[in-house]
C-alpha cells in the first residue's frame, strides 16, 4: 500500500508478473475489486500489456532474430559457440517479457501497428514530440452534484445554482502539471485546482477524479472554467491575464488550455 491507501506501482507490477505469493496476490486482487482507482490502474496496465504483445513484441523479436541469424546460424555456432550466438536473442526475449509488466500508457487512446509505442516508463513519448496542443488524450470533464437531484455532467451552457458542488475528472495525457481557474459573472478570478493556489500543481497520469469538490457561491451570471495542462508550472496570475486578454480562447504558450462556460442562476 502507498500513503493514500492504494496499491503501490511495485505491487501491481508484481501481480501482473505473477510474482506475488498466493496470500499477497489474493489480497491485492481483493483490494482491486473494492477500489475504483486501483481497478482503473489494473485495467489500463492490462490494456498496455495487450498493446505490447500485439504491436511491439512481434516486431522486436523479429528484428533481433534476423540480426542474430544472419548470415549463417551454423557458422556463428561453429565460430563463437552457442551461448554467444543465442545469448542476445534469449536476453532480448527475456527483457521484452519483463517489459510487459512495466508498460504504462497515459489513459485511453488508439495505437496502430505503424505508430511508435509510447508507453515504456522513463522514455519520452510520441505525444510529447508533437506538443501538448496535439495530445488528443488530454481531457476535462466537469460533474455537478445538486442536493436531492444527484449528479449530472456540466456541458457548455449548462445552468447551475448556488450551492451546487462541482468535481473534475481529468486525463492529463503527457502533461505534468494542471491549473484550473474560474472567472465568475462579476469578473472575480478564483483558482479551483489547487484550490486557492498561486500556480499549477503536479498531476497524476491516467484518467482520474481530482480530490475534493468546489461549492458554487451566490454570484449569478456566466462563469468560465479554464483548465491549463502544461509541462512546466503555470502562474495563476498568468492564467488570469490570458482569460482577461482573450476570454473566448485563452492561450498560454505551449500549454493545452480547455475552457467551459456555464450559467449560474439564482433560484
Amino acid at each position: 500500500m502507498n500513503a493514500r491507501g492504494h496499491l503501490s506501482s511495485e505491487t501491481i507490477d508484481l501481480l501482473m508478473l505473477s510474482a506475488l505469493d498466493a496470500s499477497a496476490a489474493n489480497a491485492a486482487k481483493g483490494h482491486i475489486d473494492a477500489c475504483a482507482t486501483c481497478r482503473t490502474r489494473w485495467r489500463e496496465l492490462n490494456e498496455d500489456k495487450e498493446k505490447f504483445q500485439q504491436f511491439v513484441f512481434p516486431r522486436t523479436l523479429e528484428k533481433v532474430t534476423s540480426r542474430v541469424m544472419a548470415p549463417s546460424l551454423f557458422d556463428r555456432l561453429r565460430i563463437f559457440g552457442p551461448w554467444k550466438v543465442l545469448g542476445p536473442l534469449a536476453a532480448a526475449a527475456a527483457a521484452a517479457a519483463v517489459a510487459i509488466g512495466v508498460v504504462n500508457v497515459d489513459g485511453p487512446g488508439t495505437q496502430t501497428e505503424d505508430e511508435v509505442y509510447i508507453g515504456l516508463k522513463g522514455t519520452k513519448t510520441a505525444q510529447q514530440d508533437i506538443g501538448l496542443k496535439g495530445d488528443a488524450r488530454i481531457a476535462l470533464e466537469v460533474v455537478a452534484q445538486r442536493q436531492a437531484e444527484g449528479q449530472f455532467p456540466v456541458k457548455p451552457g449548462s445552468v447551475l445554482r448556488p450551492g451546487d458542488k462541482i468535481r473534475f475528472v481529468v486525463n492529463p495525457g503527457s502533461a505534468k502539471y494542471l491549473l484550473i481557474g474560474s472567472r465568475d459573472g462579476s469578473g472575480a478570478f478564483t483558482v479551483y485546482h489547487p484550490f486557492g493556489g498561486d500556480k499549477s500543481t503536479a498531476i497524476s497520469r491516467g484518467s482520474h477524479e481530482l480530490p475534493g469538490a468546489v461549492e458554487l457561491d451566490a454570484v449569478a451570471g456566466t462563469e468560465k472554467l479554464v483548465a491549463v495542462f502544461s509541462n512546466e508550472p503555470v502562474d495563476a496570475k498568468a492564467l488570469k491575464q490570458a482569460v482577461d486578454t482573450n476570454p473566448a480562447q485563452p492561450q498560454l504558450g505551449d500549454a493545452k488550455v480547455i475552457s467551459l462556460d456555464f450559467v449560474k442562476a439564482v433560484k
